[in-house]
């Protein structure tokens, strides 16, 4: 399975177990901890469906910092950013905790870097260093180090714009690890690349930079790949423009990566090109058909569906399972699915009936890792009415990462239940067909 190349967009809510955020407009005391769980758990849908029925009970200030969060999750990064300096700007702002502040300000600089605007991301980092080091344990501040140095380097550079002139076609083909692939066009030349929608940030090896004619900006920064853990060092660069079919793509931001880290040994394949997010959300809307080809529409689809959230920059689906509903990484640069160990201690005493204990390997970039793992024959979701039934799913025992919160990661195997899956990152909907 190909592991992810993430960022980590610290958008952690210290305030969660401590004092509230506002200090002196408690509320209704259940109502408060509920929607404190809620966002807690990334649980983004049921988290809007509270507030909308919270009425009275919370305070106007108390409304506007949750919906903060929702409107990032939702993609709507301009009302994002406008809300957090409405309330750190008012009057308000003197009964929000540090922790509260600092949370806003990495959120906004989240909504910043999702709007290509990377200067403004910068000082968010900048100021959140400067002014809250003690809202931050060791390992945040790191990470807000970290991501610093990104959006710092990438300060001079233009914001990515992407132009659709009429309805595209393109088709994918499955490589050697069975992910979908598209053609990208450099210059004269086509080259296949991944199609990942929870790579962070656009992928490439050091080889294909020089291929591509990349501009590499002067930074290096910490690297993680997703479910293996490791890390790595990397580096930036700059295509000033690239095609997918008829469609331009301007000041797409690469990672580059020496090629070892991108060459998985065991398989002796590598990803040289992999198109991440920041390059397919601002398609908007994509349909992928089974028989190989996916359209871009110039035209969105109405719908009224909302089951697509953004965690950071990773897309998160709301699936069920029995009556329960639960929150997934969905992952188009993974090819099965694997479940978290959240799910793990949800449905164990299900999961060790059924399942196999085995020593599974997890490669991606960086490195091998084998993990304690249960495997089951089967698992059975539904995407509203349509069932989705997962083959020889993976299910870890321990977590990833000590923050991880989501039930897993929904990988190819996914959309191979539908004959055209849609993924709307205007409106934020997933719908299969």
């Amino acid at each position: 399975m190909i592991q992810k190349l993430t960022i980590i967009v610290t958008l952690f809510v210290l305030m969660i177990g401590c004092k509230d955020p506002h200090a002196n407009h408690t509320g209704d005391a259940a109502m408060v901890i509920k929607l404190k769980s809620l966002l807690n758990q990334q649980d983004y849908f049921r988290l809007e469906k509270q507030l909308d029925e919270s009425g009275n009970k919370i305070s106007p200030s108390q409304k506007l910092y949750y919906r903060a969060f929702l409107e990032n999750a939702f993609n709507r990064n301009e009302a994002a950013a406008a809300t957090i300096d409405s309330l750190l700007d008012g009057a308000d702002s003197l009964h929000l905790t540090d922790s509260a502040q600092a949370a806003l300000k990495l959120l906004q600089g989240d909504s910043y870097f999702k709007l290509f605007q990377y200067v403004k991301a910068a000082q968010d980092d900048s100021m959140v260093l400067g002014r809250y080091p003690l809202a931050l344990d060791s390992s945040k501040i790191d990470d807000v180090k970290n991501e610093f140095l990104i959006r710092k380097a990438l300060q001079n550079t233009p914001p990515q714009q992407t132009f659709i002139l009429h309805n595209t076609v393109t088709h994918w083909t499955k490589d050697a690890l069975g992910l979908k692939e598209i053609p990208v066009r450099s210059g004269k030349k086509v080259y296949s690349g991944i199609f990942d929608t929870r790579a962070n940030i656009s992928s490439i090896t050091q080889t294909y930079a020089k291929k591509l004619g990349l501009k590499i900006l002067p930074v290096s920064y910490k690297e993680g790949s997703g479910i293996t853990g490791n890390t790595f060092k990397t580096g930036l660069g700059i295509a000033d423009s690239l095609y997918i079919g008829d469609i331009l793509v301007r000041n797409v931001v690469f990672q580059v990566m020496p090629d070892s880290i991108l060459y998985l040994q065991p398989l002796h394949f590598s990803m040289n090109l992999i198109i991440g997010f920041p390059v397919i959300s601002q398609l908007k809307e994509i349909h992928i058909f089974k028989d190989g080809h996916m359209i871009v529409p110039l035209v969105e689809t109405e719908s009224n569906l909302h089951d697509f959230a953004l965690n950071g920059l990773d897309p998160v689906i709301s699936l069920q399972k029995g009556n329960d509903t639960l929150s997934f990484n969905f992952d188009m640069g993974a090819t099965t699915t694997t479940l978290y160990y959240a799910y793990f201690e949800k449905y164990k005493s299900e999961i060790i009936k059924n399942g196999i204990r085995k020593k599974t390997r997890f490669g991606g970039a960086g490195g091998i890792q084998t993990k304690d793992t249960y495997v089951v024959p089967s698992v059975d979701l539904k995407m509203r009415a349509k069932n989705v039934s997962l083959d020889s799913v993976t299910i870890l025992t321990q977590k990833i990462y000590p923050a991880e919160k989501l039930y897993g990661n929904i990988g190819n195997d996914f959309d191979s239940n539908f004959d055209e899956l849609i993924l709307n990152f205007d409106k934020m909907y997933i719908k299969g067909n």
